[in-house]
Parts: structure tokens; C-alpha cells; sequence
């Protein structure tokens, strides 16, 4: 099976100072729905007959424009790619919760952070797991994946079996598509990580 991970696009949220996105539903800024569009063109000519997207609209709209050019897939909300959540975090800028101590410690072992009223890493992953357990069952060969950035630093540690104190490593920008491959066999290739080419400036 062949998996393509798409990050939503930008939001108002990532411009400026950033603030922490998690479970608040925060649209699509203008240039977000643009490089949707952009990203739904680049897939325009791969058969994909799913695509998985989480209930918020950032990625639900996202979803729609790759859904548009892949007139014959199933379109599917799936609760298992929703955001972390950030808890208390969720709204406010990183000056407003990182003193140094833990800003040191989440570009650090971000996995060892205890989020006031989130998930844990650990748990992302424990969805992640039953999502792939799912999914290696399916006879599909193509599917999507629209999630957020944080849910796909983890896919990636899930896939490679690494550490999550490596989260960071596994970044990838608004509307980036990533590639993977799941055999047979068990055993899984990376065939494209973070692609932002088919993107306007």
C-alpha cells in the first residue's frame, strides 16, 4: 500500500507569532486554501481511493481539495489523525508557555513534556498503532493521509520504530507531501519526506 501524508495547509495561527493550534478549529488562512489547491493539482494524476482526514476543518478543507481531482475516492473523517491535543497550551503564543527551562526540554525530549490537560506523545502513538493495524488489513494500494504536523512527526517515529525524544527530526512544513510504503512483509520505505516543490511562493 502505498500511503501519501499531507500536512494541512497554513493557518492564521502559523503566521507571525505562532500559536499552539491543537484541537481549536482554526481555518484555512488564504494562502493555506491556495497551496490546498496546489497540493490537490500535484496529486491529480496518482489514483488515490481513500483519503483520511481529521474532523477539523483545516484539514477537512485540505481533504477537499485533493478530493476534487480524485473524483472516484471515498472521502472519510478518521478521529484516530486528530491533532494532539495541547490542553491548557491550545491558543496561546509560545512566549506564553515556554520559560526557558521548558523550551530547552521540548526541542530537547519533547516526548518527557507533561502538556497541563493534553495528551501524551505516548498516547498519539498508541492511536497511530491501532490506525496502521487497521490499515495494513485494507486491499486498497493508494490512500491519503491528510493529518496535522504534530500527528506526522509521530507517524514517523511509529514507521521507523524511533525514539519520540526524536520528534523534531520528523518536521514537516503546511501542505508538504510525504510518501511511505507498507509491504507485504511487514517492513516499510520511505519514498518521499516533506516535498514542498509543487508549492507557489
Amino acid at each position: 500500500m502505498d500511503i501519501y501524508i499531507i500536512r494541512h495547509g497554513e493557518t492564521a495561527f502559523n503566521e507571525g507569532e505562532e500559536r499552539v493550534r491543537g484541537r481549536m478549529d482554526v481555518p484555512l488562512s488564504e494562502l493555506g486554501i491556495q497551496h490546498a489547491e496546489e497540493v490537490g493539482g500535484k496529486l491529480s494524476n496518482i489514483h488515490i481511493e481513500k483519503i483520511y482526514h481529521s474532523k477539523l476543518s483545516r484539514t477537512t478543507v485540505t481533504a477537499e481539495k485533493i478530493h476534487k481531482n480524485q473524483k472516484n475516492a471515498e472521502i472519510i473523517e478518521e478521529p484516530f489523525l486528530l491533532d494532539i491535543s495541547f490542553g491548557e497550551w491550545e491558543g496561546k503564543s509560545g512566549k506564553e508557555v515556554f520559560v526557558e527551562e521548558l523550551t530547552k526540554q521540548w526541542h530537547t525530549n519533547p516526548n518527557d513534556v507533561l502538556i497541563p490537560g493534553g495528551e501524551t506523545f505516548y498516547q498519539v502513538l498508541d492511536r497511530l498503532h491501532r490506525l496502521f493495524l487497521r490499515l495494513r488489513k485494507q486491499t486498497e494500494k493508494t490512500i491519503a493521509l491528510v493529518t496535522h504536523g504534530a500527528v506526522i512527526n509521530l507517524i514517523f517515529v511509529y514507521l521507523t520504530e524511533t525514539h519520540p525524544s526524536h520528534y523534531w527530526d520528523f518536521y514537516v512544513k503546511p501542505c508538504s507531501i510525504s510518501q511511505v510504503t507498507l509491504h507485504k512483509n511487514g517492513r516499510v520505505s520511505i519514498v518521499k519526506f516533506n516535498a514542498i516543490d509543487h508549492l507557489s511562493e
